[in-house]
């Protein structure tokens, strides 16, 4: 797991939040062991945070020459800052606590990409309803978004009588022959690709 802080509030703020955030990464940071050498120095960045809070004050008013300013010295803030946090990133050198206690947010945990499906080892089938059905379960692993079934004659397992594609773990197959032994496997597809079939089961007819 990749551990950075996050500096999305940077540019998601409002200029009163962004002057309160500020403040506690500066307290998080002033002092602290894990943390010996701030760079950019913290006295500068206090130094511009001050200034910032002025321009936001007298910009309140409004007025295009003062809210320029503002924004201006929120842009070399912001800079500050975004330098601060990748000083932060390499120094935490991927601990979790030590990144937290320097008052900077963490990324949100990235999610574990997606393996491949095993292929279904508990098919169970059962007889439907009507004459020539045969009811085909398997479950579900979490992250499978479908899956594929095939149906062949017990006595010739090469030659595929009847496919289809489900998006749960079970398929009716119909219009089968009475006291023919059929086989039927399924696999299962999520975001990473398709399990291999599973081994088939077969069952009569009736």
């Amino acid at each position: 797991m990749i551990i950075k802080p996050s500096i999305n509030f940077l540019n998601l703020d409002n200029d009163a939040t962004l002057i309160k955030n500020v403040h506690t990464i500066l307290a998080a940071m002033t002092d602290n062991p894990n943390y010996p050498n701030p760079m950019p120095e913290l006295p500068l960045i206090t130094l511009v945070l001050s200034q910032f809070t002025t321009c936001v004050a007298n910009a309140a008013d409004g007025g295009i020459t003062l809210t320029a300013l503002k924004n201006q010295k929120r842009e070399e803030l912001v800079t500050l800052v975004r330098n601060l946090a990748s000083y932060v990133s390499v120094t935490c050198n991927g601990n979790l606590a030590t990144l937290l206690s320097s008052g900077f947010p963490s990324q949100k945990t990235q999610r574990t990409p997606a393996t491949f499906p095993s292929a279904p080892t508990d098919l169970i089938i059962s007889f439907g309803i009507s004459s020539g059905e045969l009811d085909a379960v398997v479950s579900s692993d979490d992250g499978v978004a479908t899956h594929n079934w095939q149906l062949f004659a017990a006595s010739a397992p090469t030659t595929i009588l009847q496919t289809k594609e489900t998006t749960g773990g079970r398929n009716l197959f119909s219009g089968l022959t009475p006291g023919v032994i059929y086989g039927i496997q399924v696999n299962a597809v999520n975001t990473a690709g398709t399990s291999d079939w599973s081994n088939p089961v077969s069952k009569m007819a009736v």
